[in-house]
């Protein structure tokens, strides 16, 4: 039989970092420092992984992590690939669906624990510098799933990596599962102490690759549909055979097909799209990275709205101009760390109190206006892919 995709399905909800059982003080004193919660809610335009032929090897195990009851297996379980292969995705499922199965936080005692690197090393130092470690181990001692997510951002730390280790010792011990991601695999990671790096090596590496025309095919239906657009198989087929990368790769390609599309007018929304405009939107997904820049922002939003980009830094204040503007100013702030002087600096060189006003006014729109909320989800969704 050949292996075509598998789809694995992960569970909605709206659990998120905040919500984690090892909420002491210095995790609560954080999280109000934070702009939001670090959400793990899946992707709206996915709500299950696409495993091809190239990850078939991988399914069962992640069945049964997802599954919530997992007696028989043993870790922990390291998730391993590049950027955009779904180590996340599927690792902030397993949370969710062993906190729907186990009642967390419900009960009064935390039993599913949810960290990336950088947070444990934090939560670590201020137990430490609190006089709270014993506190903060116990807690960790009540888990049945740890989620350790970054295994290659952990600090390198000698006093950081005996706590982690300490703490698989400890979870092990129980019977506890640890699932952890990474770029790749523990072997490889010289930096980590050598008795974290055996107990890691000691337990299942799960390499997950980036997904094959099979399931690129599979991952734009499955977005296409929840979009509520129309894209026949030859469009879905061309468009997968075109864009070669990660799932957040394909959904902004998704995302520019659906704007070049609507822009040469509805009827072209129920036909097979034209192989010009399948290249231009592949070209298009290219150049966008990963992390978007103020750059990639602007060059958007000047296309969306059909204007250059010379009269968005320009001083003119006609009103499609100034609307336009607020729009770079809004996702430059939510995606990227510029400041608002650096926004400014930017964008025509305008003072970091006009930026703020610009925030604010777009703010105020998006609490009632539904066109700005429309314009900002798909532009959102095309740098972000979610």
């Amino acid at each position: 039989m050949v292996f075509r995709v598998t789809r694995i399905d992960l569970p909605s909800g709206d659990w998120t970092s905040e919500k984690s059982p090892l909420n002491h003080p210095v995790h609560a004193k954080r999280a109000s420092d934070k702009k939001g919660a670090a959400n793990l809610q899946p992707c709206a335009d996915l709500p299950c992984f696409v495993a091809g032929p190239e990850n078939r090897l991988s399914v069962p195990i992640l069945q049964k992590l997802l599954d919530g009851y997992a007696p028989d297996l043993t870790g922990p379980f390291v998730l391993t690939g590049p950027s955009g292969t779904g180590k996340s995705f599927l690792a902030r499922g397993i949370v969710r669906r062993w906190s729907e199965l186990l009642d967390n936080g419900k009960t009064g005692v935390g039993t599913v624990g949810y960290f990336t690197a950088t947070d444990f090393s934090r939560e670590v130092l201020a137990a430490r510098n609190d006089n709270n470690l014993n506190d903060f181990r116990q807690q960790l001692l009540n888990l049945k799933l740890l989620v350790f997510e970054n295994l290659h951002l952990l600090s390198n730390s000698a006093y950081i990596q005996r706590a982690l280790r300490d703490t698989l010792d400890l979870l092990s011990e129980k019977g506890s599962i640890t699932v952890i991601t990474a770029q790749q695999s523990p072997a490889l990671q010289t930096n980590l102490e050598l008795g974290l790096r055996d107990r890691l090596r000691s337990g299942l590496t799960i390499r997950l690759r980036l997904p094959g025309p099979e399931a690129r095919e599979e991952l734009l239906g499955i977005a296409a549909k929840a979009r509520g657009l129309s894209m026949d198989t030859a469009s879905k087929r061309a468009l997968a055979q075109k864009v070669v990368g990660p799932a957040p790769q394909l959904l902004r390609a998704l995302a520019l097909h659906e704007m070049a599309t609507n822009s040469q007018g509805t009827a072209n929304t129920q036909k097979s799209a034209t192989d010009s405009t399948l290249e231009a939107t592949a070209e298009a997904t290219a150049r966008i990275p990963i992390q978007p820049d103020f750059k990639t922002i602007l060059a958007l939003v000047a296309r969306f709205f059909s204007l250059t980009q010379s009269a968005l830094r320009s001083p003119a204040r006609r009103k499609s101009l100034v609307y336009a503007r607020c729009i770079v100013i809004y996702l430059a702030r939510s995606l990227t760390q510029m400041s608002f002087a650096q926004i400014g600096q930017r964008l025509g060189k305008r003072d970091h109190t006009t930026i703020m006003n610009a925030l604010k006014k777009t703010e105020q729109l998006l609490a009632n206006d539904t066109q700005t909320q429309r314009i900002l989800e798909k532009l959102h969704r095309i740098l972000t892919s979610c």
